[in-house]
């Protein structure tokens, strides 16, 4: 957990430019609200005295209530006062998704992509055939098109950077890298059903970190479900766990 401070500096960086997202007593509070759930939506980068925990904890619940949002979620970190995350579990607060923060501190890979595999980096004119993609593989409701297309669009105007994999021809995968103060942040890692088990996303992953590395970052960085099978594969690429950090959600 050498690099936790800097992680989660770069989760606060990416979450600002989510549209909706404001400051709010010293915490960020992440929103794109029209896609009303928590990893669009939550408490992050919060430092908060015990003192004032309980004030600052119903002025989050009634900002997420104004806003018409079905909940309110908090993404707590090792460095989430352990007496912050008690208050929450004392107001009803439930664990609903915990993530791995992995890291890598290796070498990108020198292997040859596959020969039926290209990767593209996609420009603004290209946005469809991206979203289009990101949409299908997970499995979001097609009336999100709209946001993620400006949400997309917003993110590689800061410096974001977005992949297609074509296979065959087709379009089938999906990532992004966002790069702040010297991280690397990938994203997007997504790959068509009937594609997946073929090493098309580790050569997605691979091709991000690749770019990582020349934009000068010393740190890369991505995050996925705790113990899932994603996390399997980034670990043989070369990842390992920095730390966890789970999202507590109340319903409202």
């Amino acid at each position: 957990m050498f690099n936790i401070n800097r992680l989660e500096e770069n989760w606060r960086d990416l979450v600002q430019i989510y549209p909706d997202t404001v400051e709010l007593q010293g915490a960020t509070v992440a929103h794109c609200l029209q896609t009303p759930v928590i990893l669009f939506n939550h408490v992050t980068h919060f430092n908060i005295t015990e003192d004032r925990s309980e004030i600052f904890l119903k002025t989050i619940i009634n900002h997420f209530s104004s806003r018409k949002l079905p909940f309110a979620c908090f993404r707590v970190s090792p460095l989430t006062p352990p007496s912050f995350t008690s208050l929450l579990e004392h107001h009803g607060f439930e664990k609903e998704l915990e993530q791995s923060i992995m890291t890598f501190e290796g070498k990108p890979s020198n292997n040859s992509p596959q020969q039926n595999v290209t990767i593209k980096e996609i420009k603004e004119d290209s946005i469809d055939v991206f979203d289009r993609l990101m949409i299908t593989n997970f499995e979001m409701p097609p009336e999100w098109k709209e946001i993620m297309d400006k949400l997309l669009v917003d993110f590689m105007r800061k410096g974001n950077r977005n992949y297609v994999a074509y296979a065959d021809g087709q379009p089938v995968g999906t990532v992004s890298l966002f790069s702040k103060s010297r991280t690397g942040c990938i994203l997007n890692v997504s790959t068509l059903k009937e594609y997946r088990n073929r090493g098309i996303g580790t050569e997605l992953t691979n091709h991000a970190l690749s770019d990582s590395f020349k934009e000068g970052n010393n740190l890369h960085t991505l995050q996925t479900h705790k113990g899932g099978d994603a996390e399997k594969l980034y670990r043989k690429i070369g990842f390992e766990v920095d730390h966890t950090v789970s999202f507590l959600v109340k319903k409202l």
